[in-house]
């Protein structure tokens, strides 16, 4: 006989962790954990929301939602500006989608569930969960979704990998396209030249001497807690990025709440590939720790001070791989976007797909 499925909805991070949510987050799950959750609801002004599935067996199922609207700042974490973004990139099947929608204001608001980070939303389940507990927990989620005057239900970047989700998301209506692809490192040996090494030997070749021409420079190079008091300086130089690549609206206190809410609920697991030169923060890469792997999360730079120095690489990936053996840590994620440039620093790639559909 079947147990009987029972779903409920948790308001806070805390409910939900109380409610056995923990049980479920995998090793790659990190921005779908309570504490991360809690600086999402501490920074994001947006409505979010916990579901969970239980049986007698114990907890199911489990899926944050996010309610966006067309005032979110959310670039590639919203539905219409994801799925146009996804057209204007040449993304398999994000034309089609976008043509049948037409006008994606439509859609707005739109319940993200999953989680809107850059990769890897999704609706955990427990190794006994079928389809069935998938089917129930979504179900509830587009009537919480229609209950909160949503239009839409999105996951945005489902890996290619979860074939449960993304069969009951088709059975369900959920159009689909592909979102992005998910960049993971995993670091051979110990240390910088390890990994170095590691590489094909061209790449290996231009690694170490981008290394060497940091080493030359006048560049501190540091890895570290979080410091708020750097917070202000970190913020500015992420608008300083977006700006580069055409977010010119950015307002740094955003980055400020963000990185504010993770000193305070991380702690030590926030860290900080830090630049410094002539006493000045000149670049930044966010880390974020979760069991033996760390999640690149935010960077930063000043680019007329930092020139044609290779700081993007020196921050997140070669004074990461220097550092990993003691932390413990495997693998670093990095998530969406830029992929030609993590594939030729050894990352591996997963699809990614976008899920909607229209509701109310």
């Amino acid at each position: 006989m079947t147990s009987r499925v029972v779903i409920n909805q948790w308001q806070t991070p805390e409910d939900a962790r109380e409610a056995g949510w923990n049980a479920l987050v995998g090793a790659e799950d990190f921005f779908l954990s309570p504490d991360w959750m809690r600086v999402l609801q501490d920074s994001a002004g947006a409505w979010m929301g916990y579901l969970t599935a239980r049986t007698d067996d114990g907890l199911q199922a489990a899926l944050p939602m996010v309610r966006a609207t067309l005032d979110s700042p959310w670039s590639l974490g919203r539905t219409d500006l994801l799925v146009r973004h996804c057209a204007d990139e040449g993304m398999d099947g994000a034309a089609e989608v976008l043509a049948g929608f037409g006008d994606m204001e439509r859609l707005m608001p739109s319940m993200m569930g999953g989680g809107r980070h850059l990769g890897r939303t999704r609706l955990m389940l427990s190794p006994g969960a079928g389809p069935e507990t998938a089917h129930r927990i979504l179900e509830e989620a587009e009537r919480v979704a229609a209950a909160e005057g949503c239009r839409s239900v999105c996951l945005p970047y489902v890996d290619a990998t979860d074939g449960v989700q993304r069969a009951v998301l088709h059975e369900r209506g959920y159009l689909a396209h592909e979102s992005g692809q998910f960049a993971s490192l995993t670091l051979p040996g110990e240390g910088f030249m390890d990994y170095a090494l590691a590489l094909p030997a061209r790449r290996s070749r231009r690694v170490r001497s981008e290394r060497r021409h940091i080493e030359a420079s006048d560049v501190r190079i540091t890895l570290a807690p979080l410091d708020p008091a750097d917070i202000p300086r970190l913020g500015a130089l992420e608008t300083r990025l977006f700006a580069k690549y055409g977010m010119t609206s950015w307002d740094p206190k955003r980055s400020e709440a963000v990185l504010t809410a993770a000193a305070e609920r991380l702690g030590d697991r926030a860290l900080v590939a830090k630049a410094v030169l002539d006493g000045s923060i000149v670049g930044f890469g966010l880390v974020l720790a979760h069991g033996d792997s760390w999640f690149a999360h935010r960077a930063g730079f000043d680019y007329e001070a930092v020139g044609k120095l290779p700081l993007y690489y020196e921050l997140l990936y070669y004074t990461l791989a220097d550092h990993a053996p003691r932390h413990g840590v495997k693998t670093v994620h990095y998530g969406i976007g830029s992929t030609d440039a993590k594939v030729s620093r050894g990352c591996s790639l997963s699809a990614q797909y976008l899920y909607v559909k229209e509701i109310g």
